[in-house]
């Protein structure tokens, strides 16, 4: 008889899973858990925009809340939306990256074939992404839930302020943070 093992037992009960192409820009991500987890939910398909929600019949209409123009789905809301698409556009210039934005799929792809380092670039560029799209998506439960809606500009304020402070305590990202400014133009 060969000899028990809980943890082979624990693996055997619990099967092969493939892992996820975007699960670095989850793990290594120092932004809050409130951002990771709604990035989770974003790159898994299952926030609850109005195109899922008119196929199951519980609203009627599809248009998007933040720019008005088209259907609202997950790749239209991030970041292909001109209003998040302007948010998003100043963002990525505040950290130095000179792109347009790309749609929801191939902002993932970038996501993982340039920041998956340790360099202080690639560990902002993480916690942008999570925080964005937590800002972007309160916004439009902002203007879903409470009729009212926020300019882009006060839309990024506190992104770029809760990234500053969540680094400020790390030296590394700190003296390059230090460069930047805290109102993106």
């Amino acid at each position: 008889m060969k000899k028990f093992s809980t943890k082979q037992f624990y693996l055997k009960l619990r099967g092969t899973f493939q892992k996820v192409a975007w699960r670095k820009l989850m793990c290594n991500n120092q932004g809050l858990p409130k951002w990771i987890f709604i990035l989770r939910l974003a790159a898994l398909g299952r926030l609850y925009t109005k195109d899922r929600l008119f196929k199951w019949g519980v609203t009627q209409d599809q248009f998007c809340l933040l720019c008005g123009q088209d259907h609202e789905s997950l790749a239209h809301l991030f970041f292909t939306c001109e209003t998040t698409a302007q948010l998003w556009k100043k963002l990525l210039n505040w950290i130095g990256v000179t792109r347009n934005p790309m749609v929801w799929e191939d902002e993932l792809q970038w996501g993982m074939q340039h920041a998956s380092g340790s360099s202080s670039r690639a560990e902002v560029y993480r916690m942008l992404l999570a925080v964005a799209v937590y800002h972007v998506w309160m916004e439009r439960n902002y203007r879903v839930f409470q009729g009212k809606q926020q300019s882009i500009e006060v839309v990024a304020r506190p992104i770029v302020q809760e990234i500053h402070f969540r680094d400020s305590m790390k030296v590394k990202i700190a003296k390059w943070l230090e460069s930047l400014n805290y109102y993106p133009a």
